[in-house]
């Protein structure tokens, strides 16, 4: 098995039209120096342009400086938290999509907390197919208004192409 094609991406539903993605920005927010790195350089790899943070801080004061088509955040960050970070995007009046990525993270929250409007929870440790699949369907959604509680029917990681 080559394990260079499993990182492009998964098949979608021959009825999907193919979604270009190669234009799109996404902040990656993580405490953890390793997983920053590896999200970044999956994303890279698909043509997505990748900047990183280490903390919710950086985080806001780089969402207020650039575009961005797509948050993913770690919830257990110094200065401030994934969900501190989310509540006050929320707050602002951003409409920007956002996956936690996070070994603690209760799903609970997530239904708890509409109004957060969380994509989707990549609990910690994820696969890079996850990663790639939870981003492709942010994208896809009709502006990016994919929440968790929406499932891809007949999605599935076989042959994978890639993403255009």
């Amino acid at each position: 098995m080559n394990r260079t094609m499993d990182l492009n991406s998964c098949i979608r539903d021959s009825a999907e039209p193919p979604v270009p993605i190669r234009s799109r920005r996404v902040l990656v927010a993580d405490d953890d120096e390793g997983i920053r790195y590896l999200i970044a350089t999956v994303l890279a790899g698909t043509g997505i342009n990748v900047n990183t943070v280490s903390d919710g801080q950086q985080a806001w004061e780089a969402l207020h400086h650039e575009h961005y088509d797509l948050l993913i955040t770690d919830n257990e960050m110094p200065r401030l938290t994934g969900i501190e970070l989310i509540e006050r995007i929320r707050d602002e009046g951003m409409h920007l999509p956002i996956i936690i990525a996070s070994g603690s993270f209760p799903m609970e929250k997530v239904r708890d907390k509409p109004e957060l409007q969380i994509a989707t929870v990549l609990p910690k440790p994820f696969r890079i197919l996850e990663l790639l699949n939870a981003v492709r369907l942010v994208f896809q959604a009709p502006s990016g208004n994919f929440t968790a509680d929406q499932q891809a029917p007949h999605r599935r990681c076989v042959n994978p192409q890639p993403i255009r």
